[in-house]
């Protein structure tokens, strides 16, 4: 049983890598520095001249269909929600879509975006999730799925802080 659990989990770290490198990273990070586990996070690195560093982190929950990936490349912060079990989750490329983001103790709200050419919902303005992913624990995000149905996915942010502070730290206004 535990066997199969930490089988699960390393599969799980090695999609998520694969996820972050494939569909949302640019080609400097097929040399990422560090890769790293933090709580319910993949965090990928890559150390640049100057002391500048690359940062980008995905997260996911149990049988999730979609996954939260954040980054921050030359100091610019973006956000995508990434599918995770069907490429066209979202449905095809261009299509607006809006979250519903649901924190734990807090009201309901609501985020936009487009889905890009890589499947993933690209939010045009980042920084309110970031924010939310960085002051709550839980949050259940839903959004219309291509076939008409809702796809929803809860994320586990405790170790967001642990997670994130690179991404913050290189990232104006973050």
């Amino acid at each position: 049983m535990i066997g199969s659990i930490v089988r699960l989990s390393l599969r799980r770290i090695a999609v998520f890598t694969g996820v972050l490198v494939a569909l949302i990273l640019p080609a400097s990070f097929a040399h990422a520095s560090g890769v790293k586990t933090i709580g319910s996070w993949a965090v990928v690195t890559h150390d640049k001249v100057g002391g500048r560093k690359d940062v980008a982190a995905i997260v996911s929950g149990k049988k999730s269909p979609f996954g939260l990936a954040i980054r921050c490349i030359d100091a610019n912060l973006s956000a995508a929600f990434v599918p995770l079990t069907e490429e066209r989750l979202f449905g095809p490329t261009r299509r607006s879509a809006t979250l519903a983001l649901q924190p734990d103790a807090r009201p309901l709200s609501a985020i936009d975006g487009v889905v890009g050419d890589d499947h993933a919902i690209h939010l045009s303005s980042p920084m309110p999730l970031l924010e939310l992913v960085l002051t709550t624990a839980r949050l259940v995000v839903s959004v219309p799925a291509a076939n008409g149905h809702t796809a929803s996915a809860t994320f586990d942010l405790t170790a967001s802080r642990r997670a994130l502070a690179d991404l913050v730290q290189h990232c104006p206004g973050g």
